[in-house]
């Protein structure tokens, strides 16, 4: 979830330059004091500086009450800390101010995953998934392929996945999550394309090398087995993935 929050982070500022609440008798001089209290707010919270970011927000939230960004961002800030109510409340106030932005969405998404409300963060997903001048789209399917990936929903998995490649093909969670759909669906060959391309672009990790044990194992590839078995042993030991192989090289 560090990794959601990060990015949220790192498109906020872009968002709130295309989703300010409408303010047609604000002077030019007055969005841009917004633009820049958001601009150090962002700076802030990326260094854990929260109480300067929390007096930058507050200084935006003056000039602008509505500035859904703005909201969004407190939503960040308090899920930062662990207040979970508040985070929530100030990441729905971002949703109703402007029903249309959707990196709030995808920020409200993306705290629903981390406090395992899968269901309800598909909702957030897929709404803004339907955005389709929305930069991040490519994100936005990530994190929906990976949602439905929780609830089980190979099929809507599969098809995030699949749009979040088309969108960016450098997205690399994407591709090792298509894999292991490919495989879960004995669509093997495929899989093995999959995470080959998914190898040279990205480090190991432990689901990479749970798939890569368990491909190895189909194409009879035993030393490759041997040494990712070895790696997610050695490097992941706590991880869930260890534990799945631990009993899949106890069963034989």
């Amino acid at each position: 979830m560090k990794l959601f929050m990060a990015l949220a982070l790192v498109f906020l500022v872009a968002a709130s330059c295309s989703s300010r609440a409408p303010a047609p008798e604000a002077p030019g001089a007055a969005e841009e004091l917004l633009q820049l209290q958001m601009n150090l707010a962002v700076g802030y919270l990326r260094h854990g500086d929260h109480d300067r970011a929390r007096e930058k927000l507050n200084r935006a939230l003056e000039i602008a009450p509505d500035h859904s960004p703005a909201h969004a961002a407190y939503g960040l800030l308090f899920q930062a800390e662990g207040e979970t109510e508040l985070a929530e409340k100030f990441f729905r106030d971002a949703i109703h101010h402007n029903p249309a932005d959707s990196q709030a969405r995808n920020s409200y998404g993306a705290f629903l995953f981390s406090e395992k409300r899968y269901h309800d963060a598909v909702k957030q997903f897929e709404k803004a998934s339907e955005d389709l001048f929305y930069v991040n789209r490519p994100v936005i399917f990530e994190n929906l392929g990976k949602t439905y990936r929780k609830i089980g929903d190979l099929e809507g998995a599969e098809y995030a996945f699949t749009r979040t490649i088309q969108l960016d093909a450098t997205r690399t969670d994407a591709i090792l999550g298509l894999a292991d759909i490919k495989f879960d669906r004995r669509n093997y060959t495929e899989a093995r394309t999959l995470y080959g391309r998914y190898s040279r672009m990205a480090p190991s990790n432990a689901q990479s090398l749970w798939l890569c044990v368990r491909l190895s194992r189909i194409f009879k590839s035993h030393n490759e087995e041997a040494s990712c078995g070895e790696a997610l042993e050695g490097i992941f030991p706590d991880s869930e993935e260890y534990k799945l192989y631990k009993h899949y090289k106890e069963s034989g």
